[in-house]
């Protein structure tokens, strides 16, 4: 093996110090920080970052459990819904209104009545079994009617709406041996006279601490009429029966 010279090798090292010594100095100065001080907090949160990035990668997914409870409803009135009906909200937000709108109809496959609903440029259809539950694909049937088939006309739990209406559900969330459980709570504010139609308030909040939303179901039909969700507001403008709302100038 051939040894290298001293000159060369003293040669090669001034040449290694010059480039740190051009590369310390391209590093930058951060308000009240000298150079050397800021060369090592970039050091520190290179390291950090690249731990991060090593945990992040190198631990398995914490898988997150979800169940819901739903506590005993008393429904106190049939689905009324019928094929040949058009309902038609407006939703009105911070950053505008759009318009939601419902036929109803029936087909072959469903056991009950279709629901085609058109929010904006988005459609679904829903069916709405005669026992007034939302046929899901997966065969489950729930009142709470909160998630994925969700529609602003009509959930089950309308159908026991009353004066004295109560009623939880318990959302219950499991990781890693820690579970937490949030309740909704649906509590009737009594009867309300609202675009002409009679109406029972319904609020509806969790233990959260977030603020409760009102709905507005209409006695007889048994959907919404208007809701307010805090920083979004819904009212029916459109349905086979005559709305009125010059006396509800504040909806």
């Amino acid at each position: 093996m051939k040894k290298r010279k001293p000159s060369e090798a003293a040669s090669a090292a001034q040449g290694v110090a010059s480039a740190l010594s051009a590369a310390y100095r391209r590093v930058p100065e951060f308000p009240y920080l000298d150079r050397a001080t800021t060369l090592i907090m970039i050091a520190c949160v290179l390291g950090y970052l690249g731990l991060t990035a090593y945990i992040f990668f190198s631990m398995p997914p914490i898988g997150i459990e979800a169940k819901m409870m739903e506590g005993s409803l008393a429904k106190n009135s049939a689905l009324a819904l019928s094929p040949g009906e058009k309902y038609t909200y407006v939703l009105e937000s911070p950053d505008g209104a759009q318009q939601a709108a419902y036929a109803i109809g029936l087909e072959p496959s469903c056991a009950g009545v279709a629901v085609s609903e058109t929010v904006g440029q988005e459609s679904q259809a829903i069916c709405i079994l005669k026992n007034g539950m939302l046929s899901d694909h997966a065969g489950e049937e729930v009142n709470s009617n909160f998630g994925n088939r969700s529609i602003l006309l009509f959930s089950p739990w309308m159908l026991a709406a009353s004066e004295n209406f109560s009623w939880d559900v318990d959302n219950i969330y499991s990781a890693q041996g820690v579970t937490m459980t949030i309740t909704t709570h649906f509590a009737s504010k009594g009867k309300a006279a609202l675009a002409g139609r009679e109406s029972y308030e319904i609020e509806v909040g969790d233990s959260s601490g977030a603020p409760p939303a009102r709905f507005f179901i209409d006695s007889e039909k048994r959907v919404l009429l208007y809701a307010d969700l805090g920083n979004v507001t819904v009212r029916m403008i459109g349905a086979p029966f005559a709305l009125d709302w010059s006396g509800n100038a504040q909806k």
